[in-house]
C-alpha cells in the first residue's frame, strides 16, 4: 500500500533540474487527444481520427494524467535539438469515404488537438469551415478544409526547452468538402527553433496562465465569486444587527419589569429557550455529515498550502487530482473523529455504525454520479472515461486505507469525548410546531428562497 500512495505522490513533486540536450539529439512530439473546442470536457484519443502514424507507441502515463484523461502516444514528427526544418513530408494518405466523413464532422464541430513536448502543451484545430452563416448553419455553398501542414515553434535556453507552439498553415489547406473515396492528403510538418534567454525552465509554465486557447466561458468568474463573498458577508451583517435590536430589546423589556411581575406566559426567543439544545432524532447522520465536512475541509485547506508552498506542481498535469486523493485519505482518521466525538456528546452508542457511515457519506453520492458521467463516457469512447486500474487503484486506497483510518479516529473520538454540557435547561417535552403557517414560511417556499439567495 506504501508502494501505492509513492507511485501516486512522485507525479506531482516534479523536476527540479529538467532534462538537457546536446545538438541534434532527438525530442519525442506526443499526441495526446482530439475533441470540440466548445466542450473541453468532450475529448477522444488523437488517433480516434485517421491521422497518418506508423507506430502509435504508446507513452507511459502518470497516474495523475490519466484522471484527467490524456492518452499520450509517440507521433511519428521526427523533431532535433536546434535543427530548423523547412518542409518536410510525414506521409501520404489515401482516406475512404467514411474516414472523410469522421474529419468533416470534427470540423463542423471545431475540433481542435493537443499535442506535448517535453511536458508543454500546445493546440491547434483540425480544420475549418468556409461559407457558414451564423444563423442559418450549414449551407450547400459551405467548404470544408483540412490542415495537413503542422508548424512546430520550439523555444530553448541553452541546452533545455521552455517553450512550444503549434500553428498551422491555411494557406496548405485540402477541401475534402467532395467525400470521394481514394482522395489522397499529403500531411507535413516544419520545425523552428527560437531562443528564449529570457525564460528559465523553471518558469517555462507561466506563459500559460494568460493562455486564452480554451473559451472564456470556462475560464474562473472572479467577478461572481466577490459577488458572492460580498453578498454573504452583507446578509451575515444585516442578520447580526436585526438579532442583536431583537434580543436588546427583550433584554431590556425584561429588565424593565419586577420578578414577581413576570407571568407564566413567555414570549419572543424565550418561547423556544427550554428547546435549543435537545439532541436531534437523527444523530448519527448529522454527526457523520459533520464529520466528512470537517474532513474535506482540512483537505482543502492542506491542498492550497501544498500548492503554496510548492510541495506540489500545480501546473503539472493531474498534480492537483492525485494531491486530493491522497490527502482525502490520510486525513480520514478527522473525520472519523470529529463525527464519533459528536455522536457519543449526542447520547449515541453505535459508535462502530456512525463510524462507517461516516467514511461513507460522502463518497457513496460521488460514487453515483462518477458511475453514471464514466459510463456515459465510456460508451461513446471518451478518453475522459477512467481507465479499470485507477478505478481499481482508488477503491483499494478507500477500502484499506481511508475506512481503516476512519475507524481508528473513530474509536479515539469516542475515548476523548466529554459529556455534553448546556449551557441552559433542556425542556422533558418538546415545544409543539404550529401546523397552520402563512405559505411563504413553509419548508418549501424557504428552500426556494435559499436556493434564489445562493445563486444571486
Amino acid at each position: 500500500m506504501a508502494s501505492i500512495l509513492g507511485l501516486m505522490a512522485y507525479p506531482i513533486l516534479g523536476h527540479a533540474l529538467g532534462p538537457h540536450y546536446a545538438a541534434h539529439e532527438p525530442l519525442q512530439v506526443i499526441a495526446n487527444k482530439v475533441g470540440p473546442f466548445n466542450n473541453p470536457s468532450e475529448t477522444y484519443e488523437y488517433y480516434s481520427l485517421p491521422f497518418c502514424s506508423r507506430s502509435k507507441k504508446k507513452r507511459r502515463e502518470d497516474f495523475g494524467e490519466r484522471l484527467v484523461g490524456d492518452r499520450k502516444v509517440v507521433s511519428p514528427y521526427e523533431v532535433t535539438f536546434l535543427d530548423n526544418v523547412p518542409w518536410r513530408l510525414l506521409c501520404e494518405q489515401s482516406f475512404s469515404r467514411p474516414e472523410l466523413q469522421m474529419f468533416t464532422n470534427a470540423i463542423e464541430n471545431d475540433y481542435y488537438f493537443e499535442m506535448f513536448v517535453e511536458d508543454l502543451p500546445m493546440w491547434g484545430y483540425v480544420g475549418e469551415v468556409e461559407g457558414e452563416d451564423v444563423l442559418l448553419g450549414h449551407l450547400e455553398t459551405v467548404r470544408r478544409y483540412i490542415y495537413p501542414h503542422l508548424h512546430f515553434s520550439i523555444g530553448y535556453n541553452a541546452d533545455q526547452v521552455v517553450s512550444v507552439n503549434v500553428s498551422t498553415n491555411p494557406q496548405r489547406k485540402v477541401d475534402i468538402t467532395e467525400e470521394f473515396d481514394g482522395t489522397e492528403v499529403a500531411f507535413s510538418y516544419s520545425v523552428e527553433w527560437v531562443a528564449r534567454s529570457d525564460l528559465k525552465w523553471d518558469s517555462r509554465m507561466s506563459r500559460y496562465h494568460d493562455s486564452r486557447f480554451l473559451p472564456g466561458t470556462f475560464e474562473i468568474h472572479w467577478l461572481s465569486i466577490i459577488n458572492s463573498f460580498v453578498l454573504v458577508l452583507l446578509l451575515t451583517a444585516f442578520l447580526t444587527i436585526i438579532m442583536m435590536r431583537v434580543l436588546k430589546n427583550d433584554f431590556s423589556r425584561y429588565m424593565e419589569v419586577e420578578e414577581d411581575e413576570i407571568g407564566e406566559e413567555e414570549t419572543g426567543w424565550k418561547l423556544i429557550n427550554g428547546d435549543v439544545f435537545r439532541f436531534p432524532p437523527f444523530a448519527s447522520g448529522l454527526s457523520a455529515l459533520i464529520g466528512a465536512g470537517a474532513q474535506l475541509f482540512c483537505v482543502t485547506l492542506l491542498l492550497l498550502m501544498c500548492a503554496i508552498s510548492n510541495c506540489i506542481v500545480p501546473t503539472k498535469r493531474g498534480a492537483v487530482l492525485t494531491a486530493m486523493i491522497i490527502l482525502y485519505v490520510c486525513t480520514a482518521p478527522i473525520g472519523g473523529f470529529v463525527s464519533a466525538r459528536l455522536y457519543r456528546q449526542l447520547g449515541g452508542d453505535a459508535w462502530l455504525a456512525n463510524a462507517l457511515l461516516a467514511s461513507v457519506v460522502f463518497p457513496c453520492p460521488l460514487v453515483l454520479v462518477f458511475t453514471w458521467v464514466n459510463s456515459v463516457a465510456l460508451a461513446h469512447g471518451s478518453s475522459a472515461a477512467l481507465p479499470f486500474v485507477a478505478v481499481v487503484i482508488i477503491s483499494t486506497l478507500y477500502g484499506l486505507v481511508a475506512i481503516p483510518l476512519t475507524l481508528g479516529g473513530a474509536i479515539l473520538g469516542r475515548h476523548l469525548s466529554e459529556d455534553f454540557g448546556a449551557p441552559c435547561r433542556t425542556t422533558r417535552l418538546p415545544r409543539e410546531i404550529p401546523v397552520e403557517m402563512p405559505w411563504y414560511r413553509l419548508p418549501p417556499a424557504q428552500m426556494f428562497l435559499r436556493e434564489i439567495r445562493h445563486i444571486s
